[in-house]
């Protein structure tokens, strides 16, 4: 058994109390979906993969709000496979096959049946823990999936720069692991959108006036939004790489859609966008989140 302590705290309260009233706050928030979830237990489980942010929740939480309460309403999935970004810079493709989460909510255990048979479908990914133990792009999902769900497990993928042939083989493996176990799960790729501002060295519509950059920012993460609206996994992957944009997630979205059309979904919904200057009026490093459903 492995545990993991938490990594992120900081971007969501460590206080368990705290943490619930901040995340009633996201959904209430006038950028959230302004309404509490309820779990429908009798759901119709359309949703096969999805997008989420993983900023700190004063910023993203809201915009993260619309998927949960879209999950919420959807039924009861009884694992989440996460993939999410390497910001720690482990390449490629790594997977936790065993052990709990420790977390301000309580334990989340990883589905070790599950995790290991996307390792047997996708040998690329590798089995390290390690690669997760200071991430924190998964992380910041478990709360909103624990104020839902009791008795969740998940899968943790953390993937680092990746090609279109890791990316695919990793969504195909998942894919096929989830139908091999029918297992009722939800895959969910972690990402921000573009980072903006002196912060991240990237400017590239000037520094002023604010209201030219909100467009520009706009319309680029427009575009990204386009190609997992179309699930279009290679067009997605192709459009952050040639115009060298600074979606941080562009992998595990690319994976995710991938699996999430091998297991039937049909088209993309965006449910949420906005920017860290629209929730916040921070503009010294502008920040674009997305809360996105693929469903079948």
């Amino acid at each position: 058994m492995r545990d993991r302590s938490p990594a992120a705290i900081g971007f969501y309260p460590g206080n368990k109390q705290a943490l619930s009233e901040m995340i009633r706050e996201c959904y209430l928030s006038e950028f959230g979906p302004r309404s509490l979830p309820r779990v429908n237990l009798g759901g119709p489980r359309r949703i096969i993969a999805c997008v989420s942010p993983h900023a700190g929740y004063y910023y993203s939480g809201p915009v993260a709000a619309h998927l949960y309460k879209a999950i919420a309403d959807d039924g009861k999935p009884e694992s989440f496979v996460l993939i999410g970004p390497s910001h720690m810079g482990y390449p490629g493709a790594s997977i936790m096959v065993e052990g709990d989460w420790i977390m301000p909510g309580g334990r989340v255990p990883v589905d070790t049946k599950l995790a290991k048979a996307i390792i047997s479908n996708a040998p690329i990914i590798l089995d390290d823990a390690n690669a997760h133990r200071d991430e924190h792009s998964l992380e910041v999902q478990l709360p909103f999936l624990q104020e839902l769900y009791k008795d969740l497990k998940i899968v943790p993928i953390a993937l680092g720069m990746s090609d279109w042939e890791t990316c695919e083989e990793v969504g195909r493996g998942v894919a096929a692991a989830i139908k091999e176990e029918k297992a009722n799960a939800i895959i969910i790729a972690s990402t921000d959108l573009t980072h903006y501002g002196a912060m991240y060295g990237y400017a590239p519509a000037g520094t002023k006036p604010i209201e030219k950059i909100i467009k520009w920012v706009h319309d680029t993460d427009g575009e990204i939004i386009s190609k997992i609206e179309a699930l279009d996994a290679k067009g997605l992957l192709t459009l952050v790489r040639t115009k060298d944009l600074t979606m941080c997630g562009a992998a595990p979205v690319t994976s995710a859609i991938v699996a999430a059309k091998e297991l039937g979904a049909t088209k993309g919904i965006k449910l949420q966008y906005a920017t860290s200057y629209d929730i916040r009026g921070s503009s010294d490093a502008i920040v674009g989140y997305l809360s996105a459903i693929m469903i079948k």
